[in-house]
């Protein structure tokens, strides 16, 4: 089961909304309006509100969807954080071998390439262990999320 994350905002939804508006670039579409800042995207689609915090794949991502509840003038943030990406729904005989037909040829393709990075990749660490260069770590999901609320909308939490 997902952990729960919850995070309070010391004002209301609305100013909770001005400002996310500071943070500009927005661009509103059909399920939504989108700001992009830094490494996050938050998705504000009529009452919900979603923050993007970390890049899942090609069209995935994992984003905190809190529920959101106001009292006494402060806002609290209570959700998960969910992967949403493309379904993995069943598809007919002649899909499943069309996709297989492209997995094949994509690899013969793909295969000499993805060999010559990886071995780049391996050489470039091991030169960097032998240096004692020490290798960057990642932020974890929760780490990113708690960044985002806490750095950028000074929201009080875990």
């Amino acid at each position: 089961m997902a952990k729960e994350h919850i995070f309070e905002f010391n004002g209301t939804r609305e100013e909770f909304l001005s400002g996310l508006n500071r943070f500009g670039h927005t661009a509103a579409y059909s399920d939504g309006t989108f700001y992009y800042f830094d490494d996050y995207m938050v998705k504000r689609i009529n009452d919900e509100i979603h923050f993007g915090v970390a890049r899942g794949g090609h069209s995935g991502g994992y984003w905190y969807i809190p529920t959101i509840t106001e009292r006494d003038g402060k806002t609290e943030f209570r959700g998960t954080i969910q992967y949403i990406g493309p379904g993995s729904e069943s598809q007919g005989g002649i899909r499943k071998l069309i996709d297989w037909i492209e997995l094949v040829l994509g690899m013969v393709v793909v295969l000499p390439i993805a060999a010559i990075v990886l071995a780049y990749r391996f050489f470039d660490r091991l030169i960097g262990k032998l240096r004692g260069c020490p290798k960057p770590k990642e932020k974890t999901n929760e780490e990113r999320l708690l960044d985002l609320m806490v750095n950028y909308f000074g929201c009080v939490g875990e």
